[in-house]
C-alpha cells in the first residue's frame, strides 16, 4: 500500500498561507464537516467535496488522494471542544442581530472536536493520519491543512479589521493636564455642571478630566449637552463614555471629528485619572447599540408580531441562511430571488449538467454555485431542526432555527471584490440587489450555449418611458430605457392618518416639557402612506428649469413625467425611506406604507409619441454644447432639493451615472466659491462608428490558447473587454467560435446597448399584480440594523430572519423597504 500511495502523492505539495483552501463546505453541496461523514478535502487543488461527489471530482482531475474532515460532536462539559459560539452571555457589542456580539446571542455551545484521516479514492481506504505508512510530502501537507484558516475566515479576519473605527488624529497628541482628581472606577459618577442631575450618559474629557453630560436624545432623555459645551469652551478634543469602558471596547467620541473614533493609548490617559479598562465592567449601552434601541421598539415588535409565539416551519423552500457576519441584506435578496419560478428554473433544471460539464475550479464558477445555491434552498435538504446541544440524547432540537445554509463560497464569489459587500459590515439591500443583477447580467453573457433556460432577469425587466416637452413650444421627446425596479417617492403629504400623528407629536412634546420621560409602552403613531399614492407621485408630471429647447434654440422650462411602456412579470417596488434634511443630514423616514395583496397599475402605463403631438427636433445647433446627463439621475438629484447647477456640475464630476457618487461630490465641494457657477459646456461626441480597442497584450494571451484573433476579439466584447471573463467566455463557446467571422467583431457593448438589445425581448401583459413578498429594514440606518424578508408560500407568509424560519401570522406589510410584485 506504501507503494500505492507514493504514485498517487507524486504531485502533492505542502500548501503556503496564500493558498486557497476550503474546508468548511462542500463546493457541489452545502455539506459541512459537522455531516455524515464530513468533508474530503482534495490534497492538490485544496477544495473540498462530500462523499457524494468525490467520483465527480475524480472524474475531472484524477485526484486520488483526500483528507477526511469531521466535526465530532461533545457533551458541553468537555474540555476538549472548541466552542463556536461566545464563551459566555453578554450584552450586545455590535449593531448586528445573529452573529457575535449581536442581538441574537443566545443559542447554547456547541463544542466539536475535529478529526482527520487520510482517503484513498477509489479503494474507499481510510488510514490513520499518524499512520507510517504515509509518505513524508502527504503528511506534510496534511498536517498544514489541519492548521490553515479556510479561504472564508481570512476573508472573515479582514473584514472585522476594517469594520474598526478609525484612530483619531488628536490621540497621540493630547496633553493632559496636571490634576489630583482621580475617579471611582464603579462609579457612581456625576455630571460636573452645578444644578445637573444627570448620573447617565457621562463622558470623561481626557485632557482635564471634566466629566458631562452627552446630548439629547430623540426621546428627550440622555442628558443636557454639558460636555458639548465644555467642548466649545476649552476646545478639548476626545472624551470617553463612562459605563462603556471595558478591556476591549470604550466609546470614544472626538469633537472637532464629529465621530466615534479609537484612541491607541486611551489606557495611558485612562490611566492619568486612575482608572483601568482591565478592573472596569461595562454599564450603559454603547452609542451603536442606542442608536439600534431607537427604531427597535417600534420596528422590532412588529416583526416579532407584538411577542407572538411563531411556528417554525421546514421542507422545501423553506431554508434559512446563516448570517455570515451582518449579510443579512444579501440573505434576504436571495430568498427573494429564488422564490420567483424564473430563478427557481434557470439554476436548478440543468444544475446536474453543470456540475458535469463546466470544468472551471468550482469555487470561482458563478453557474456552479447559483446552481447549488438554489438546491441548497429549495430541495428541503437543509431544511432540519438545528441541534440543540451535545447531548445523547439526538432527539433534542434547538426549535428556535434550523441547520440551513451558509453560503461563504457563493459570497466570496460574488462579494470579494467589491469595497462594501466584502465587509463584514451591514449594506443596503437594494444595492446589493443592483448590484447582484448586474453580476448576473455579465455571467449570461458567458453561460455555457447548452443551456436552453432564458435570462432570469427577463422577469424584472421593463420599458421606463421618459417624456418631455418643452415648456415654450409645447414639442415632446420620448425615450425608453430598461430598468428593474421602481424607486417610489414616499409623499408624506399623503399620508391617511394626519390628524392622529399630530395628536401622538403633541403628547410627546408635552410629556419632554414637563420633564418627564416617554413612557415605553407607549406606542408610536406613524404616518401611514398609501402605496397607491407613492406610484401616482411617481407618474406625476413635473416642472425642470433652465431646459435647452432644440424647438426654440434657446433655454426654457420643461414638463417631465415618466411612465411604463412595458409591464414586468415581476414587479420591484423599491420605497425611498432614506432622505436628507434641510443640511444634508441623511435620515429615515418613520412611516407606514399602506400596502394593498392585490395592485393594478394598468393606469401608469405609457404610449409613445400621440398623433396629436409635435416631436422635439434633434439638436445640430448650440444644444450640441450642452453637457450630457442621466435624466432620472438629474430628477433625482433635484428632488433632494440641490441647485440646479451644483446637480450639474456633480454629474459632470462624477460621470454622470451613479446619483450617490454626484451626492457625495456635492457635499464634498459645497464650499468652493465657484459651486454656483456654471459647468464648462461640453460638447457631444458622435460614437456610433467608434471601433473595438483591445490591448494587445489581452489579445496575444488569449491567442496562446490556441484561439484566432477573430475569436478571441469577440469573445472581449462579449465582455466588456475583460480578458477572464473572455477566456471563460472561448471555452464555453467552442462549438460556435468557427462561426465568428469580421462582422461580429464590433465595439465592445456598454450597458445601454445590452440593455437595448434585451429590450427586444422582454415580456408584457396585465398591469395586475398579487404581492410575493418583501424585505424590510430595522433600523435608523441603511448601514446598521437588520433585515428580514417575508414571502408568500402556497398561500402562508413565511418570515425569513437568518436560520429562522417562521409561519408569520400578522406579517408586517406596511414596514416594507422592497416590495416583490407578481403578475397575477
Amino acid at each position: 500500500m506504501t507503494d500505492d500511495i507514493t504514485k498517487l502523492s507524486l504531485n502533492i505539495k505542502v500548501p503556503t498561507n496564500s493558498s486557497r483552501l476550503w474546508k468548511d463546505e462542500c463546493c457541489y453541496s452545502f455539506d459541512t464537516p459537522e455531516k455524515d461523514t464530513g468533508l474530503y478535502i482534495d490534497l492538490i487543488s485544496l477544495l473540498s467535496f462530500s462523499k457524494k461527489f468525490i467520483p465527480l471530482n475524480h472524474q475531472k482531475t484524477g485526484h486520488n488522494l483526500y483528507l477526511n474532515f469531521r466535526k465530532v460532536e461533545l457533551p458541553p462539559s468537555s474540555p476538549k471542544g472548541v466552542s463556536t459560539h461566545s464563551d459566555q452571555q453578554h450584552a450586545p457589542k455590535k449593531l448586528a442581530i445573529g452573529v457575535e456580539g449581536g442581538f441574537d446571542a443566545n443559542e447554547e455551545e456547541i463544542k466539536y472536536e475535529d478529526k482527520y484521516q487520510l482517503y484513498i479514492f477509489p479503494v474507499d481506504k481510510y488510514i490513520d493520519i499518524n499512520d507510517k505508512e504515509i509518505p513524508h510530502n502527504v503528511k506534510e501537507c496534511c498536517e498544514k491543512i489541519m492548521t490553515m484558516n479556510t479561504q472564508s475566515r481570512k476573508e472573515e479576519v479582514m473584514s472585522w479589521n476594517a469594520e474598526n473605527v478609525l484612530a483619531s488624529a488628536y490621540a497621540e497628541s493630547i496633553i493632559q493636564l496636571e490634576t489630583t482628581r482621580k475617579i471611582n472606577p464603579k462609579g457612581p459618577w456625576n455630571c460636573d455642571i452645578e444644578g445637573c442631575d444627570k448620573k447617565e450618559n457621562l463622558w470623561l474629557n481626557l485632557t482635564d478630566g471634566f466629566i458631562g453630560c452627552g446630548r439629547k436624545y430623540a426621546d428627550g432623555t440622555g442628558g443636557n449637552g454639558h460636555a458639548q459645551k465644555h467642548y466649545d469652551e476649552t476646545k478639548y478634543p476626545i472624551s470617553v463614555k463612562l459605563g462603556t469602558i471595558t478591556k476591549d471596547h470604550s466609546d470614544v467620541y472626538s469633537y472637532p471629528e464629529d465621530d466615534m473614533v479609537s484612541d491607541p493609548l486611551l489606557t495611558q490617559h485612562l490611566a492619568h485619572f486612575g482608572l483601568d479598562p482591565k478592573a472596569m465592567s461595562k454599564t450603559e449601552k454603547s452609542m451603536a447599540e442606542l442608536e439600534l434601541d431607537q427604531n427597535l421598539n417600534y420596528e422590532f415588535g412588529k416583526l416579532q408580531e407584538k411577542g407572538r409565539v411563531l411556528e417554525n416551519v421546514f421542507g422545501p423552500g423553506l431554508t434559512g441562511i446563516e448570517n455570515l457576519g451582518n449579510s443579512c441584506y444579501m440573505s434576504s435578496v436571495l430568498q427573494m430571488l429564488f422564490a420567483i419560478p424564473d430563478f427557481q428554473t434557470r439554476y436548478l433544471f440543468d444544475r446536474e449538467k453543470s456540475y458535469k460539464e463546466i470544468t472551471q475550479d468550482p469555487t470561482l464558477s458563478f453557474e456552479i454555485q447559483m446552481s447549488k445555491l438554489a438546491y441548497g434552498l429549495l430541495s428541503g435538504d437543509y431544511s432540519v431542526p438545528a441541534p440543540k446541544n451535545a447531548t445523547k440524547n439526538k432527539e433534542e432540537f434547538d426549535i428556535a432555527s434550523q441547520v440551513g445554509i451558509a453560503p461563504k463560497m457563493y459570497k466570496s464569489l460574488v462579494s470579494s471584490n467589491h469595497p462594501a459587500f466584502s465587509t463584514m459590515q451591514q449594506q443596503d439591500a437594494l444595492e446589493y440587489f443592483t448590484y447582484l443583477l448586474e453580476y448576473i447580467e455579465r455571467a449570461e453573457v458567458i453561460r455555457p450555449s447548452w443551456i436552453q433556460q432564458s435570462n432570469p432577469l427577463q422577469t424584472f425587466q421593463f420599458h421606463l418611458q421618459e417624456r418631455i416637452q418643452c415648456g415654450t413650444s409645447g414639442k415632446v421627446k420620448y425615450t425608453n430605457r430598461v430598468e428593474n425596479y421602481i424607486s417610489l417617492p414616499v409623499p408624506l403629504e399623503d399620508a391617511i392618518n394626519k390628524e392622529q400623528v399630530a395628536q401622538y407629536e403633541a403628547e410627546v412634546e408635552a410629556i419632554k416639557a414637563s420633564g418627564e420621560k416617554v413612557p415605553a409602552d407607549k406606542e408610536e403613531v406613524r404616518p401611514i402612506i398609501p402605496l397607491t399614492s407613492c406610484i401616482q407621485r411617481f407618474v406625476e408630471p413635473y416642472k425642470v428649469d433652465d431646459f435647452y429647447s432644440s424647438a426654440i434654440k434657446s433655454k426654457t422650462f420643461a414638463i417631465n413625467s415618466s411612465k411604463l411602456a412595458t409591464l414586468p412579470e415581476t414587479l420591484v417596488l423599491h420605497m425611498r425611506k432614506y432622505v436628507f434634511n434641510p443640511d444634508y443630514t441623511p435620515k429615515k423616514l418613520n412611516v407606514c406604507i399602506d400596502v394593498p395583496d392585490f395592485l393594478d397599475i394598468e393606469h401608469v402605463r405609457g404610449f409613445g409619441k400621440q398623433d396629436n403631438e409635435e416631436e422635439l427636433p434633434e439638436d445640430n445647433g448650440g444644444g450640441n454644447d450642452e453637457p450630457e446627463f442621466d435624466q432620472a439621475i438629474l430628477d433625482f438629484l433635484l428632488s433632494m432639493d440641490f441647485p440646479l447647477v451644483r446637480c450639474k456640475k456633480a454629474l459632470v464630476a462624477t460621470g454622470g451615472k451613479d446619483a450617490e457618487a454626484a451626492m457625495e461630490w456635492i457635499f464634498k465641494h459645497t464650499d468652493d466659491p465657484d459651486i454656483d457657477v456654471e459647468p464648462t459646456p461640453k460638447p457631444k461626441t458622435n460614437t456610433t462608428s467608434s471601433q473595438p480597442t483591445f490591448s494587445q497584450d489581452s489579445i496575444d494571451s488569449l491567442c496562446s490558447m490556441g484561439f484566432t484573433e477573430k475569436q478571441v476579439k469577440h469573445a472581449l466584447k462579449n465582455t466588456s473587454g475583460n480578458v477572464e471573463r473572455a477566456g471563460d467566455w472561448l471555452f464555453s463557446h467552442m462549438d460556435e467560435l468557427d462561426s465568428i467571422t469580421e462582422e461580429n467583431v464590433v465595439a465592445p457593448s456598454s450597458s445601454s446597448s445590452s440593455s437595448t438589445t434585451a429590450a427586444s425581448k422582454l415580456k408584457d401583459g396585465s398591469g395586475k399584480y398579487k404581492l410575493l413578498g418583501f424585505i424590510t429594514h430595522i433600523g435608523n440606518n441603511a448601514q446598521h440594523g437588520h433585515y428580514v424578508c417575508h414571502i408568500v408560500k402556497d398561500g402562508k407568509w413565511i418570515k425569513f430572519n437568518d436560520r429562522h424560519v417562521q409561519l408569520s401570522q400578522d406579517p408586517p406589510k406596511d414596514m416594507g423597504y422592497i416590495y416583490f410584485y407578481q403578475r397575477c
